[in-house]
């Protein structure tokens, strides 16, 4: 598996393209913006797309799901309870930036503990709270999928609708540090970490 990242939106989310070299094909994650740039990696790569996987619902994580998902064809995932968040613009907050991002349903659900295997890769669905209610970090070999969860020495906002400071630390310890510590994370902003260097060096996590 090769992963690249675009940084892309208003919000300079981070999207993500896992790749499986041997069959091209890959699945992205987190259309944040920037749909031409994110297909012309597309092209660039000469994959397939077969998987969008959204980490939560937030506008700035689906901003490009519409452009992305028509062009590939490619089927969307999303947990149950951040569904409503790529159909109504005022849960997904776009509608408070002066924008209004609706999006189709997703086909699939995500559950926790399940695993998706998308491209030939195998990802470990957790199920995160506390950005968002329904938020989720997928987990496929040694690498984490983090979106808005946790952060290079950070943590997600949780002053949003369905936000918990005291859900995202439990999901943060209970699903994220028990990983093995070489555990590379890559969040939905700003540059990746791992496991241990967050148990050392996170704030919000001693």
């Amino acid at each position: 598996m090769k992963v690249y990242r675009l940084e892309v939106g208003m919000l300079a989310t981070n999207c993500y393209i896992a790749v499986n070299e041997e069959l091209k094909e890959g699945v992205i994650i987190d259309p944040g913006g920037d749909a031409e740039r994110i297909l012309s990696l597309v092209d660039e790569l000469g994959i397939k797309v077969v998987a969008i996987f959204v980490t939560h619902g937030h506008s700035d994580h689906i901003s490009a799901l519409s452009e992305v998902r028509k062009a590939t064809g490619a089927p969307v995932y999303v947990s149950e309870e951040d569904a409503d968040m790529l159909t109504k613009a005022d849960r997904n907050l776009s509608m408070f930036m002066s924008r209004s991002i609706v999006c189709a349903p997703a086909e699939h659900f995500f559950k926790d503990g399940e695993e998706v295997t998308a491209a030939g890769m195998s990802f470990k669905v957790y199920a995160t709270p506390g950005h968002t209610k329904g938020g989720v970090c997928l987990h496929v070999e040694d690498i984490v999928f983090c979106g808005d969860t946790v952060f290079c020495e950070s943590i997600g906002r949780t002053d949003f609708p369905g936000g918990s400071y005291k859900q995202i630390i439990e999901s943060i310890k209970n699903k994220i540090l028990v990983l093995d510590d070489e555990t590379r994370l890559l969040p939905g902003h700003g540059p990746a970490t791992t496991v241990a260097w967050e148990r050392k060096r996170n704030p919000f996590l001693q």
